[in-house]
C-alpha cells in the first residue's frame, strides 16, 4: 500500500511537470514566434497605464490613459520592475508570458479539489491548455493572467474550506483568505470581479433551489449555501468598498455598464441594431472555415462539458447522489459561467464593453467546462488504436491553439508583429509633426504597438487607423502595412502626389505637397 501511494505520488507529479513544460512551450512559442516583437489593443493600453503609474508614482493618477477597471496589474508590474530593473516592453513582451505558465499550479489545484482526482485534474489542466481564447489570455501582456490566478486561487481556497467546517480556526483562514484573493481580484479589474461576485451569487441561488426540490442534494447543498452565499455578501462589499471610496477612475466603466439597460431597451423596441459583434470573424480572418477550424477545441469542448452537466442533472434528479462537494459545486460554478455566457451574447448587442464580453466570458467559462470533461475521460481505458487516435486529434488542437492564439498571420488577418523600422517612423513623426493626424495602418497594429514602447502621440499628434480620412495628410507605409491593407480591403491613399519626408529604408512617412489636395 505505501508503495503503491508513492507511485501514485510520484506519477501525479510527472503528469504535473509534464503540463508545465507543455505550458512553457506554449508561451515560448507566443515569444519567439514574431521575435519578442509583438502587441496588441490591450498589451498597448495596459502599458500605457504602466508608465503613467511609474511616471506619477500614483496608484490613481489623474491622466489620459489611465486604466479605468483597477490598478493590480500596474501594482504588480511595477513591482517587479523596481526589483528587476527591467523596461516596460521587455516585461510584457518576453518575460510576462513564460511567468504566465505558473498558472498551471493553481489550475490544477483546484480541479484536484473539484474533483477529489489528480488525474481528472492534470487532464483537465492539459485540456485548459489546448483552448485557444485561455492561452490568449494568459500570454498577452493583459490584467487577465493575474485575474485568472487570482480566480483560480479564490475558487480552490472557497473549496477547500468546506474539509474544515469541523475546525473554526481553518475554516476562517480559509474564508480569510478567499476574502484576500476576491480583493486582488477586485482591484485588478472591477468588471472581473463583479464577474465573480455574479457567479457566487447565482451558484447559491441554484443550490438553494436545487437542495428545496431534490432530496438527492439536499445535504450538499445545504453545506454549500452558507460559503457561497457569505463569500459572495462579502465580496459584493470589497466591490462597492472599492469602486465608491478607492478607485475614482472606474466611474467610467460604471457610466457603461449603467447605460446597457437603455441600449438593450432601444435595442428591443427599434428590432435591430447597427453594431454586430460576429462581423470580426468575417475581417478578422482569412475564411470563416479558417476560423472554424482553429476554434475546434471550443466547439468540442462546450458540447461535452454540456453533455456531462446535463448526465449528471439528469442522474440527481433521478435520485442519484454527487459523489463530492467538489463535483456539486463543479456543477455549480460551471452551470452560474454559463448563465454569463447566455447574457453576454445580449449584452454584446448592445455595443457596450467594446462588445467582447462574450469572449471574455467563454475565456472564464472553459476552465469550468474542462474538469467536467476530464472526470469522464480519467474513467476511459482507451484501445491502443484509440489511444493513437487520441493523440493525432490533441496534436492537432495544440497546434491549432498555438496558431489561434498567436493569431498565426498566414490565416488571421489581425497581425501581432510589427518591426523596429515602423516605431522609430512614428517616434520621428511625433517629434516632427504638430497637431497632425498621420495614418498608420488599417488597424491598430502599431497604435497599440506605440503605447507599448513609448506612449501616447505627443504635441497634439493623432494616429489614424482603419479608412484613411479623405483629407489625411501625413502618412506612414511599410510593406507590411501595405499587404495587411490589401488583406481588410482598405485602399491606401494615392502616393505619387505627396512628399516623402522620412524612409529609414523600411517605413516612409508621406506628407501632403504644399497648397496639394490629398487624393483618395
Amino acid at each position: 500500500m505505501i508503495a503503491r501511494a508513492r507511485s501514485g505520488e510520484i506519477r501525479t507529479r510527472e503528469d504535473l511537470l509534464a503540463v508545465i513544460a507543455l505550458a512553457l512551450v506554449a508561451s515560448g512559442y507566443f515569444v519567439v514566434r514574431f521575435g519578442g516583437i509583438w502587441a496588441e489593443v490591450d498589451t498597448g493600453l495596459m502599458s500605457h497605464a504602466i508608465r503613467i503609474v511609474v511616471d506619477s508614482g500614483q496608484l490613481t493618477p489623474t491622466a489620459e490613459g489611465v486604466y479605468s477597471n483597477g490598478f493590480g496589474y500596474q501594482a504588480v508590474s511595477l513591482t517587479i520592475m523596481a526589483f528587476t530593473g527591467l523596461d516596460i516592453p521587455t516585461l510584457q513582451q518576453l518575460v510576462y508570458p513564460l511567468l504566465s505558465t505558473l498558472i498551471v499550479l493553481p489550475a490544477w489545484a483546484l480541479y484536484r479539489e473539484l474533483t477529489g482526482s489528480a488525474r481528472a485534474a492534470t487532464l483537465a489542466t492539459l485540456l485548459l491548455l489546448l483552448v485557444p481564447e485561455h492561452l490568449f489570455a494568459m500570454f498577452r501582456g493583459s490584467h487577465e493572467r493575474l485575474d485568472r490566478t487570482f480566480l483560480f486561487i479564490a475558487l480552490w481556497l472557497l473549496v477547500r474550506s468546506l474539509r474544515f467546517r469541523g475546525d473554526r480556526r481553518r475554516f476562517a483562514i480559509h474564508l480569510g483568505l478567499v476574502l484576500l484573493t476576491t480583493y486582488g481580484l477586485v482591484a485588478t479589474n472591477a468588471l472581473f470581479g463583479m464577474s465573480f461576485v455574479a457567479v457566487l451569487a447565482t451558484a447559491t441561488a441554484l443550490s438553494w433551489v436545487a437542495g428545496r426540490g431534490l432530496a438527492s442534494v439536499q445535504r450538499l447543498a445545504s453545506e454549500a449555501i452558507p460559503v457561497l452565499g457569505w463569500t459572495c455578501a462579502a465580496g459584493a462589499l470589497l466591490l462597492a468598498v472599492f469602486i465608491v471610496f478607492l478607485y475614482p477612475p472606474f466611474n467610467s466603466s460604471l457610466t457603461l455598464l449603467l447605460a446597457i439597460p437603455s441600449r438593450l431597451l432601444a435595442l428591443l423596441t427599434t428590432g435591430g441594431g447597427n453594431f454586430d459583434p460576429y462581423a470580426y470573424v468575417a475581417s478578422g480572418w482569412v475564411s470563416p472555415a479558417a476560423f472554424l477550424l482553429l476554434s475546434t477545441m471550443n466547439f468540442v469542448l462546450l458540447v461535452l462539458s454540456a453533455l456531462v452537466w446535463l448526465f449528471l442533472g439528469w442522474r440527481w434528479l433521478r435520485g442519484g447522489v454527487p459523489r463530492s462537494i467538489g463535483i456539486w459545486i463543479l456543477w455549480l460554478l460551471y452551470a452560474a459561467f454559463a448563465v454569463q455566457g447566455a447574457v453576454s451574447i445580449v449584452s454584446d448587442r448592445t455595443g457596450a464593453l467594446q462588445g467582447n464580453v462574450q469572449y471574455r466570458i467563454f475565456a472564464l467559462f472553459a476552465p469550468m467546462a474542462t474538469p467536467l470533461v476530464a472526470v469522464v475521460i480519467s474513467r476511459w481505458n482507451p484501445r491502443p488504436w484509440q489511444r493513437r487516435l487520441t493523440v493525432v486529434a490533441l496534436g492537432f488542437a495544440a497546434v491549432a491553439a498555438l496558431m489561434k492564439s498567436t493569431l498565426e498571420p498566414a490565416l488571421s488577418n489581425k497581425w501581432l508583429f510589427y518591426s523596429t523600422a515602423e516605431i522609430e517612423g512614428l517616434r520621428w513623426a511625433d517629434a516632427h509633426q504638430q497637431s497632425t493626424r498621420t495614418w498608420v495602418g488599417p488597424d491598430e497594429r502599431l497604435d497599440s504597438a506605440y503605447q507599448l514602447e513609448v506612449g501616447l502621440p505627443t504635441g497634439t499628434n493623432v494616429w489614424a487607423t482603419y479608412d484613411p480620412p479623405s483629407d489625411i495628410s501625413s502618412l506612414l507605409v511599410s510593406a507590411a502595412i501595405l499587404r495587411q491593407s490589401a488583406r481588410l480591403g482598405v485602399t491606401v491613399p494615392e502616393l505619387d502626389s505627396r512628399n516623402v519626408v522620412y524612409d529609414n529604408g523600411e517605413a516612409q512617412l508621406y506628407r501632403q505637397r504644399p497648397g496639394g489636395t490629398p487624393t483618395p
